[in-house]
């Protein structure tokens, strides 16, 4: 019975655990300490998904939501009007909105910018920012990234183009 209950706290102050329940360890009718706190160093502070789709007309800079938000953060750039420089915040900025668990060294996610817009973006630095691999959203396509903290003590970040593909039409 207190088993149950214990489950039923923990799973009340952790419902963001992704992927597979954590094992944590029994001694007797306990759970194990050291497993307990492994179980729970070793969740993913990031959410699933995160979705956005502003609404700048021109280029503009993004918002940490925009850029690393989730596991999977989308960010639809598909209201353009004509070419736009999508600017990425300072990683400094990145850095002071995230929670401990998220900005340590090594964090990342992957961002998918899409354009279904008929004028092409072009992702661009802010301070901080190391920037590999081509960095052009040609029209009805997507590009997907990694978003990489490379150093919280000195505020440095990646971004690394990983592949792209067509977009759908909105």
């Amino acid at each position: 019975m207190r088993k149950n209950r214990l489950a039923e706290v923990i799973g009340t102050l952790y419902p963001g655990i992704q992927g597979a329940l954590p094992v944590i360890p029994d001694n007797g009718s306990m759970p194990d300490q050291i497993g307990l706190i492994n179980a729970l160093l070793s969740v993913n502070p990031w959410p699933a998904t995160a979705y956005n789709a502003p609404a700048n007309t021109a280029g503009f800079t993004a918002t940490q939501s925009q850029i690393m938000a989730a596991e999977m953060t989308v960010l639809n750039v598909s209201a353009i009007t004509g070419a736009a420089a999508i600017t990425l915040p300072t990683v400094a900025t990145l850095l002071s909105t995230m929670t401990a668990q998220q900005a340590q060294i090594g964090s990342s996610v992957t961002l998918r910018v899409m354009n279904a817009s008929l004028n092409t973006a072009t992702m661009t630095t802010n301070t901080g920012w190391t920037l590999t691999g081509t960095m052009t959203i040609p029209t009805q396509t997507f590009r997907d990234f990694f978003v990489t903290i490379s150093s919280v003590a000195s505020a440095t970040a990646t971004l690394q183009d990983i592949g792209a593909g067509a977009a759908a039409a909105e």
